[in-house]
């Protein structure tokens, strides 16, 4: 069972329920911002359309006045002024035809000026202010092609004339291919400022920046354009559409913010009207709803999780907590509860499963006290059917030496066999420490050393281990089986070696003899035999001490069993001290 098994199926079944109302809501809110961009697009359009058409119009009242110049008497006087003429006359003439002009250029909805030469009286008239037009025409106009039909830009070329819209008529038009022959050269400048402030009006009832583009020359723009946007648009203009089309609209996006680009072209002019507006105030309605509607969804969405929090937490933990009580309860764990303080029905379920538990706890308890009485009883017969036979061989060994007069040997083996026996019959105690359980094996080695006269044993113990506390006659059934088992069934001598030593993984002993050893299907089987759980059937000595071992110390305790380096077998007594098994 997951942890969130409940807590997730619920939110799955809000999540399918949401689903399709999110679905149906993003679909209608697509649908609705491509209908309202399209219904923007063209309604910009057209806005620009109507104001190139303006700006058209006025160029063209302005070349249609300046075409007209030919046909004015003072006009005519000068194409026809003799240059021979008096200074005065000819100052006159060119006065009164500078009102003439001055008075035109005031007229319309832009300031413009107006300038005359007369290529064969080399005379000019102008209305312009910053600068004498004679060597400009003499020197870049005259004996160059005029084009009587287009206006030109002119940018500011290091002199003190303005960024200007230009219009240059010949008479007659013959002559535009060779203006030096012509009577009269006319011109009507146009400064960009006035093309600006309308710019700046049209804005001012728009929510875009318009401004002209050409590709030859900076963008005329209004006075409050941001030139660093503009900038970064133009480039996305000439590369996205190329100026292959004469108006339309796209999207893009410029530092992170999508905009509606919309353009159109002048054919007057040749240049692009271009308006860019922010999306996201064209959509500011749809927007605003679409908002309003996630929020909704969010609040929804958190209603429905702490709607499946809550039932997870009163339901499902409940029932989880319950489970893994149970589960703990079938691997043998009696001590666990369940403990949460609620006066529900699950306090009533949980009540009556503690209730249970506690019952087989003490079940168990009880069970478990009448097994550790029955091994007790099972050591203390171990050591009345051991000492019987022990002390049999024992005074047949005395009876011996004493016909042979070894009162030495005798008293020797008095000596061993009494502090032998005084440990062993001592069985009110189960514990004792390192130190006594291998002084008695040091007995036990004695008197066996005494009767047989073939044995030799070496006993290695650190000092530190000497004080630990030991189940009594551990060592001893081993050292036992090691001789009778192993050296006795030998024709020469043999010999024992007992060491001890700690470790991270607790204290170890280990047993080696040079006895006649076992095979490896031998040492097999007795490995099996010492590990069955239960009470031993028949001969239990090594089993009883792998047994006892395991129950006081814990299942990573007990004897390990190989071959011996020195021939016989090697038994390993592990144990460490655990609080949980002492």
């Amino acid at each position: 069972m997951e942890k969130s098994n409940i807590f997730k199926k619920i939110l799955a079944i809000m999540g399918l329920l949401l689903i399709p109302f999110v679905a149906l809501y993003t679909y209608s809110n697509q649908v609705s911002v491509k209908v309202v961009q399209e219904e923007i697009q063209q309604n910009n359009r057209n806005k620009l359309s109507f104001l190139v058409q303006q700006i058209d119009d006025q160029f063209d009242q302005l070349m249609t006045s300046v075409n007209n110049l030919g046909i004015e008497p003072r006009v005519k006087s000068f194409i026809a002024m003799d240059p021979a003429s008096s200074s005065y006359s000819s100052f006159q003439l060119k006065l009164e035809l500078q009102e003439e002009l001055e008075r035109r250029g005031k007229t319309g909805g832009w300031s413009h000026s107006y300038t005359l030469y007369a290529p064969l009286s080399d005379q000019v008239v102008s209305t312009h202010g910053s600068i004498t037009f004679k060597k400009l025409f003499h020197d870049e106009i005259v004996s160059k092609p005029v084009d009587p039909f287009a206006w030109k830009f002119e940018p500011v070329n290091n002199s003190r004339v303005p960024d200007s819209f230009v219009f240059r008529t010949v008479e007659p038009l013959s002559a535009y291919d060779h203006t030096e022959q012509a009577d009269l050269i006319g011109e009507i400048r146009v400064g960009v400022k006035d093309i600006g402030d309308m710019l700046t009006s049209f804005k001012a009832d728009s929510s875009g920046d318009p401004f002209l583009y050409h590709p030859d020359y900076a963008p005329i723009v209004t006075r409050t354009a941001n030139m660093e946007r503009i900038k970064e648009l133009i480039p996305t203009f000439a590369t996205t559409k190329g100026m292959t089309k004469e108006q339309g609209s796209f999207i893009t996006s410029l530092q992170g913010e999508s905009y509606m680009v919309t353009f159109t072209k002048s054919d007057t002019i040749d240049w692009y009207l271009i308006e860019y507006v922010p999306l996201e105030s064209i959509l500011y309605p749809i927007t605003s709803s679409r908002n309003w509607f996630w929020l909704s969804m969010s609040v929804i969405a958190i209603i429905s999780v702490l709607a499946a929090f809550l039932l997870y937490k009163n339901v499902q933990v409940p029932i989880r907590e319950l489970f893994l009580a149970a589960k703990r309860l079938r691997k043998g764990d009696y001590t666990v509860r369940v403990d949460s303080g609620k006066t529900d029905e699950f306090g009533y379920l949980f009540d009556q499963f503690n209730l249970m538990s506690e019952q087989i706890q003490d079940l168990i308890d009880r069970v478990y006290e009448e097994k550790l009485r029955s091994r007790e009883a099972t050591l203390k017969q171990l050591q009345s059917q051991i000492n019987p036979h022990f002390l049999y061989n024992c005074l047949f060994f005395m009876k011996n030496m004493t016909r042979l007069g070894e009162r030495e040997a005798v008293m020797a083996m008095a000596v061993k066999l009494g502090e032998y026996y005084r440990y062993t019959t001592h069985v009110d105690q189960q514990d004792t420490t390192v130190r006594d359980e291998i002084k008695l094996i040091s007995n036990y080695l004695s008197i066996q050393n005494m009767r047989m006269n073939r044995i030799q044993f070496d006993i290695d113990i650190p000092e530190q281990m000497e004080e630990l506390s030991l189940p009594r006659l551990l060592l001893q059934p081993i050292v036992e089986n090691a001789i009778i088992h192993g050296i006795e069934q030998k024709e020469d001598a043999g010999s024992i070696s007992i060491k001890g030593w700690s470790s991270s993984d607790g204290f170890v002993i280990t047993i080696d003899d040079d006895g006649i050893g076992m095979t490896e299907e031998e040492l097999a089987a007795l490995r099996e035999t010492i590990s069955l759980p239960g009470e031993a059937n028949g001969s239990c000595g090594m089993r009883n001490v792998h047994q006892r071992l395991i129950h006081k110390y814990g299942s990573r305790s007990g004897l390990e069993l190989d071959h011996s380096p020195a021939g016989g077998l090697r038994v390993t007594v592990r144990w460490k001290e655990d609080a949980e098994h002492v």
